[in-house]
């Protein structure tokens, strides 16, 4: 954050941040950077690819200019969704193609809409409606300055987020007598691995293991029934640690504690 702040002055236009990241899981403190971007006088955009499946999203809590997201990491195909508030999206002018809109929201997007994916991201928000319809009775007095729809998604994203946060916990700490990540002396986790500050991080995991080659831990957990992939997932947080590639794997609220045994598992018998 100081470094971020270093980087800030008046002739700052735009301060673009992700709401998490996708290589170590760590979440942004999106307030005090939004309060970074107002003081001079920055848009504050917000790329919540990563995040959105993750945990309950209040654009106008956050007080963002801009939030986007792409539909593949919300349980839909492929295809970019964009909030923006109306002043925004009416004041400016963005690079379009000659006969499109000149009001909004058309003159931001580009040719014929994609109407199956329209169709496919609100069958995700119905899927998730429902999700937090069987957990409404633990939420009572709770998320009520929300209302119908927008408090049972609000009450969905919470029970997930707290369900993900224990099965983060038992990657790192272990499961069922097996050690977790954390204990593994061959490991190394990348990010947080703390369990009292899994608040401030998403299920995504990297690591490494010493003296093992990427490929072969990836062979041996997909044999077991794990995916797993080492790449740089586009991120240019692996340079911090001076590494091209790591492995990953990332959870989301339909894995469960037994998979998290499975993985742990293997990784117990390749440390």
């Amino acid at each position: 954050m100081e470094h971020l702040k270093s980087l800030i002055d008046k002739d700052t236009k735009i301060m673009s941040v992700t709401a998490a990241s996708n290589a170590l899981g760590t979440k942004s403190p999106l307030e005090e950077i939004r309060n970074m971007a107002k003081e001079v006088g920055a848009y504050f955009l917000i790329d919540a690819v990563h995040h959105v499946a993750h945990g309950p999203i209040d654009v106008q809590k956050l007080g963002c200019d801009f939030l986007v997201f792409s539909g593949y990491k919300l349980f839909a195909p492929h295809g970019s969704f964009m909030y923006g508030r109306s002043e925004h999206l009416e004041g400016l002018t963005p690079y379009k193609v000659q006969p499109a809109h000149n009001i909004a929201p058309g003159k931001w997007e580009w040719g014929t809409r994609d109407q199956a994916k329209f169709a496919a991201i609100k069958g995700s928000v119905d899927y998730l409606t429902w999700l937090g319809e069987q957990v409404r009775e633990q939420y009572s007095g709770r998320f009520n300055e929300y209302s119908g729809r927008r408090r049972t998604l609000k009450i969905s994203m919470d029970a997930i987020e707290k369900y993900e946060l224990e099965l983060s916990k038992a990657i790192v700490s272990g499961v069922n007598g097996l050690k977790g990540l954390r204990e593994l002396s061959g490991v190394r986790i990348y990010g947080l691995t703390d369990p009292k500050r899994f608040e401030e991080r998403d299920p995504t995991f990297s690591f490494k293991v010493r003296n093992k080659p990427d490929s072969e831990v990836v062979s041996r957990l997909w044999n077991g029934g794990i995916a797993s992939r080492s790449e740089d997932f586009y991120s240019r947080a692996l340079e911090t640690y001076s590494e091209k590639a790591m492995i990953r794997i990332s959870l989301v609220h339909h894995n469960t504690m037994d998979e998290v045994a499975q993985f742990l598992k293997i990784m117990n018998e390749i440390c």
